[in-house]
């Protein structure tokens, strides 16, 4: 089994990750951190000459890649994948895949009105997954200082 942590690669420290090696190291499972990146941005990118899938999945690979490093200086027990797909459809394959114990996301703090807006994966991973999702809401002062 494994612990998935799914980042959404927009900030390079993410206490998604420190999370789910918390909990990883805690049942002595390995960390999958995984970045799917969404069928749009890749659309979008495929208007390049010389952009596949498989280019495409490594740069979610590199994304995945650069939030560790970022987050906990090192690999030690951390595997990390990068996908192209509907971001939720995907995490959640990738949980069923991995047997994953958990799956850790980030969250924020939104209206009910903004949800039903501009969607929340979050929100949909606690309801379409079949184990545990422990979501990590962002501090927005947090992430600022991280960043800068």
């Amino acid at each position: 089994m494994t612990v998935l942590a799914a980042v959404d690669g927009e900030r390079d420290y993410d206490r998604v990750v420190a999370v789910g090696k918390d909990l990883a190291e805690a049942h002595d499972e390995t960390l999958v951190v995984l970045h799917v990146m969404p069928d749009e941005e890749f659309a979008d990118r495929q208007e390049k000459p010389d952009y596949y899938l498989d280019t495409a999945e490594e740069d979610a690979r590199s994304t995945a890649r650069r939030v560790v490093r970022a987050t906990l200086g090192g690999f030690d027990g951390v595997e990390v994948a990068g996908e192209v797909g509907d971001v939720v459809e995907t995490i959640i394959r990738e949980a069923g895949y991995r047997e994953a114990r958990y799956i850790v996301a980030g969250g924020e703090r939104r209206s009910p009105v903004g949800k039903a807006l501009f969607g929340d994966v979050t929100q949909d991973l606690l309801l379409e997954a079949t184990c545990p999702v422990v979501t990590v809401l962002r501090d927005r002062y947090e992430a600022e200082d991280r960043d800068a």
